[in-house]
């Protein structure tokens, strides 16, 4: 069966006065869900494992793009604000996420990547991740590589433009502030931090021009050249 680019609305999933949650789950089943909570109430790993099996005993990377959260995993405590993210790796990790204030993030896991044993990792995406200059000064690069699976932050300049003969790994693009024109195997739309993003198919050529935009790549399985690696 033909795989095609296709440009996406998150699905609302999960809805409540405390949290709401929309998701997509892309075609080699690389998901993204996201999450906004309101201040003062407590999400559990039991949210996810009921509302998002799939995502059970996998590992996960969550990432905040909005407000202040506490996470207590590992018998410890840790305050992530804007993207603070951390990597969850073993199986039947419990872990406790309360919101300090108003918040969103972002859970990125996929059906087919297993769960791991090791230490989970707690990074911010600018402060601890160097930034890479892939695509000639107009477009700064955070990657920050899983065990399994590749997320890039990414900061576009206005007028930032882009050509990519594409490549075998699933990517999801999605954007948190701005907007810009994304084209794919021959589809064409502006994208925004309200309107979804682009789950790029199999060795699709892609590219876009930006107004000036933040986002995230999101890669399965991860991308194996040096300059995604960390």
């Amino acid at each position: 069966m033909e795989i095609k680019s296709n440009f996406f609305n998150f699905e609302k999933k999960l809805t409540s006065n405390k949290i709401q949650s929309s998701y997509y789950l892309g075609w080699n089943n690389l998901l993204i869900v996201k999450f906004e909570i309101i201040k003062n109430n407590i999400f559990e790993k039991k949210v996810i494992d009921i509302s998002y099996p799939d995502l059970k005993d996998k590992q996960k990377i969550f990432v905040v793009t909005k407000g202040t959260l506490e996470v207590k995993v590992d018998n410890q405590k840790n305050i992530l604000n804007e993207f603070d993210a951390f990597d969850l790796v073993n199986k039947n990790e419990k872990y406790e996420i309360s919101a300090k204030e108003n918040s969103v993030f972002y859970v990125i896991c996929a059906k087919d990547l297993d769960g791991q044993i090791g230490k989970n990792v707690f990074f911010n995406f600018k402060k601890d991740l160097e930034k890479r200059d892939l695509w000639g000064g107009q477009c700064i690069s955070r990657p920050y590589e899983g065990s399994g699976l590749t997320l890039v932050l990414f900061d576009l300049k206005k007028g930032f433009e882009f050509e990519d003969k594409g490549h075998e790994n699933e990517q999801i693009t999605w954007l948190i502030e701005g907007k810009m024109n994304f084209h794919s195997n021959g589809e064409s739309k502006t994208l925004t931090s309200e309107n979804g993003g682009i789950d790029i198919g199999p060795n699709h050529p892609h590219g876009g021009v930006s107004a000036g935009a933040i986002g995230f790549d999101a890669f399965f399985p991860k991308r194996q050249e040096a300059k995604y690696r960390t």
